[in-house]
Formats: structure tokens, C-alpha cells, sequence
């Protein structure tokens, strides 16, 4: 039964190659804006079960309105040559109170102490005083984010010289920690896709179509997979930041397996024949390695931080997004480069019959 399932499949691609390829793409166009709406998340509270005590007394705060975020901004005076030399000047104050001021006017901010206005916030020798904001954006990492750059972009305006500001506090933490998943996540993605086309470059002797073909299904995967988390509201946080790279690592063996036997039988065969025996040979085997693969991700839905639980969810979508581009959608680009192939061979050809 398997066996004339996948007979049908072929057959369907091998008739409807460019108008497959098409409908994978139009639905990839769609997965686009969906990736923009991933929201990183950095908080500790949301690593841990929302019903844990701790977390749970924490939430009730905030919904409170007592629970805040702080953020301190640090002013020092005397970095420079020439400009003001102490945090009691004249110079110096007019700075740190219109500071204070545009940074309450920041929404989410809902309370701002001067050192002038508390104690403690200024150091012995009046070289160093301290900003004390407060926000109260719940558990929102993009929110914390605007906040975060909102204030940093505040302390630049009308600085005088000789001071230098800094932005710190737990928002600031956030906002870095943040900015390291992010980059990480690209930058792994990057490397992972590039030492994947030499592998395979080298596996297929050089022949950069075999090359790219496998990159196509494991780089849709990963638009698809970051496509549905904007959708669904999946976020990206410290553990699901290396999931592009490990869904690459993964789902290439699908299509490589594919594609070496495809390219085995091509020799004998015609295209419709070749194709039959690649997925007819592989087919049950991959679908079983996904099927276990997956399962073994799910299973982390048995543990009760949530941060695993987004990693399990993740991981299998996308090693489930691996497996339908290798049997749906890689065949047809085999008809397609075959088609292809052809046109070029027939232009030369005829090129050269005519001189």
C-alpha cells in the first residue's frame, strides 16, 4: 500500500513539476511576513512553569502594578579633556534632571528618581550619579527592548561634554541577551547552510545543481519553520536559538538519500522510472527515521519548563517540514532540472547545426 502511495506521489510530480514547485513557492512567499513576528524571550520567568510558586507570586505583583523592571542610568562626569568635571555643576544637573524628565515622558515608564531626589545615587567624590527608572511592561521582551533603546537614545541628546552615560539594570541584560540569540541564530544558520553545500559539493563531485537542490529543502524548512512560530506565537528564546542549525543538520539527510539514489537509477532509467525507484527505495526508511526523530523531540514535552517544551514543539515541526519538501516538492525540481538540462542541450545544439 506505502509502496503505491509513493508511486502516485512521483507520478504526480513528475506530470505537475513546475506547477508544484510554484504552489511550494506562493506558500513560502506566505510563511515570509509570518518570520518578522518571532519574538525573542529572554525572561527567567518565562523559562520556568508559570504555576511554579515563585513565578506565580511574581505575576500576581505585576498584575498588581507592583512588580516593576528597573533601569539605571549611570552618569559620570570628568571623561573628557575640557567639559564639566563633577555631577554637582551647574552643567551637570540641568542634563540629568531634562534626562529624567524625557525619560518619564517613555511609555511604560511609570516612575523616575533623580540623585537628586534620593539618596545613595550619588558616589563620594561627585564624579558618578545614578538615573533610577521604572517600567512595568509585564513579561514582554519586545516591549522591554523599545524601552531599553528608547532611554539609550535619550541619554545622547544635548550631552554635555565631558559626560559620559550608560544604560544597565535587568532590561538591559534582556536587551543584549537578546541581541546574542539573535545573532547566534543567524550566524549559525549561515555556517551551517555553507559547510552543508561544501559537504555536499564534494559528495556529488563537484555537480553544484546536486548541491543546491538538498540546500533548497533544508532553507524552505527553516523559512517554513520560523514562519509558523510568528503565526503561532512560538518565541525564540536561548535553547530554540540553535533550532535553524540542527533542523539543517537533520532534514539535508532526507534529500541527500533521495538524491544519491535518484541520481543512481538516472543512469537506466527515464525520469518517471528513476524517481519511482528513489522514493520507492528510500521512502519507508525515511519516513520512519522522521517518525522516530520526532518522536524523541516530543517527549520533551514530558518535562515541565516550558523552554523545553517550545525546543520539542519546534524541533519537530521543522524535522516534519524537512520530510514533506524531500517527498513533495524535491522530485519536481529533479523534473524541472531535467527539463532544463535538456532546453540548454537542444539551444547548443541547434546553435551549432546552424553555423
Amino acid at each position: 500500500m506505502s509502496q503505491k502511495i509513493l508511486d502516485k506521489l512521483t507520478h504526480l510530480q513528475e506530470n505537475h513539476a513546475l506547477e508544484v514547485v510554484l504552489f511550494f513557492l506562493l506558500l513560502t512567499v506566505a510563511m515570509i511576513p509570518g518570520m518578522g513576528r518571532v519574538e525573542t524571550i529572554v525572561a527567567l520567568e518565562n523559562m520556568m512553569p508559570s504555576s511554579s510558586e515563585p513565578v506565580r507570586e511574581f505575576n500576581n505583583l505585576r498584575a498588581e502594578g507592583i512588580g516593576k523592571d528597573s533601569i539605571a542610568v549611570q552618569i559620570t562626569a570628568g571623561k573628557g579633556a575640557d567639559g564639566v568635571e563633577s555631577i554637582g555643576s551647574e552643567t551637570a544637573r540641568q542634563y540629568i534632571e531634562q534626562l529624567a524628565k524625557d525619560i518619564e515622558d517613555i511609555y511604560g515608564v511609570t516612575e523616575v528618581y533623580t540623585p537628586y531626589e534620593m539618596e545613595g545615587l550619588i558616589d563620594d567624590r561627585n564624579r558618578t550619579a545614578v538615573i533610577i527608572a521604572y517600567t512595568y511592561m509585564g513579561d514582554s521582551g519586545s516591549s522591554m527592548d523599545r524601552i531599553f533603546n528608547e532611554v539609550k537614545e535619550e541619554t545622547q541628546y544635548n550631552r554635555p561634554e565631558g559626560i559620559k552615560a550608560s544604560v544597565s539594570g535587568v532590561p538591559a541584560v534582556q536587551q543584549r541577551l537578546s541581541s546574542m540569540v539573535q545573532r547566534d541564530k543567524n550566524v549559525t544558520t549561515a555556517i551551517s547552510l555553507f559547510l552543508v553545500f561544501l559537504i555536499t559539493l564534494g559528495l556529488f563531485e563537484g555537480s553544484l545543481t546536486s548541491s543546491i537542490m538538498p540546500l533548497i529543502v533544508v532553507g524552505l524548512s527553516v523559512v517554513w519553520l520560523y514562519g509558523t512560530m510568528g503565526y503561532l506565537g512560538i518565541p525564540l528564546s536561548t535553547l530554540a536559538g540553535s533550532v535553524a542549525a540542527l533542523v539543517i543538520g537533520i532534514g539535508i539527510d532526507y534529500s541527500v538519500h533521495i538524491l544519491n539514489t535518484y541520481r543512481f537509477h538516472r543512469r537506466d532509467n527515464t525520469v518517471g522510472e528513476a524517481l519511482s525507484e528513489a522514493v520507492g527505495e528510500t521512502g519507508v526508511a525515511i519516513v520512519a527515521t522522521s517518525v522516530t526523530t520526532i518522536s524523541a523531540f516530543m517527549a520533551f514535552l514530558s518535562g515541565k519548563m516550558p523552554e523545553m517544551h517550545r525546543f520539542g514543539i519546534i524541533m519537530s515541526i521543522g524535522i516534519g517540514y524537512s520530510l514533506i519538501f524531500s517527498f513533495f516538492l524535491l522530485p519536481s525540481v529533479f523534473v524541472l532540472e531535467e527539463k532544463l538540462i535538456n532546453k540548454i542541450h537542444e539551444s547548443v545544439k541547434w546553435r551549432h547545426d546552424f553555423r
